[in-house]
């Protein structure tokens, strides 16, 4: 039983390190995106405008010209 019980631990614990990666991961490619879009809106005269949430893992990008 004592077998069980530490493969039910590590099993929960790779599962556990993976979704925060995977989460690192999204969050860390969504700020990429959000610089290089407001770098091209710049670019273009325009003003960015990004409504995010913490770690930027949902977020709303708009380019206003004036």
């Amino acid at each position: 039983m004592k077998r069980g019980i530490k493969y039910m631990l590590a099993i929960g614990s790779l599962l556990v390190l993976s979704g925060i990666f995977l989460i690192g991961v999204q969050s860390y490619y969504n700020q990429k995106e959000i610089k290089i879009a407001s770098k091209l809106c710049l670019e273009k005269g325009g003003q960015p405008t990004i409504i995010r949430d913490y770690l930027a893992l949902n977020y709303s990008f708009l380019c206003q010209k004036d």
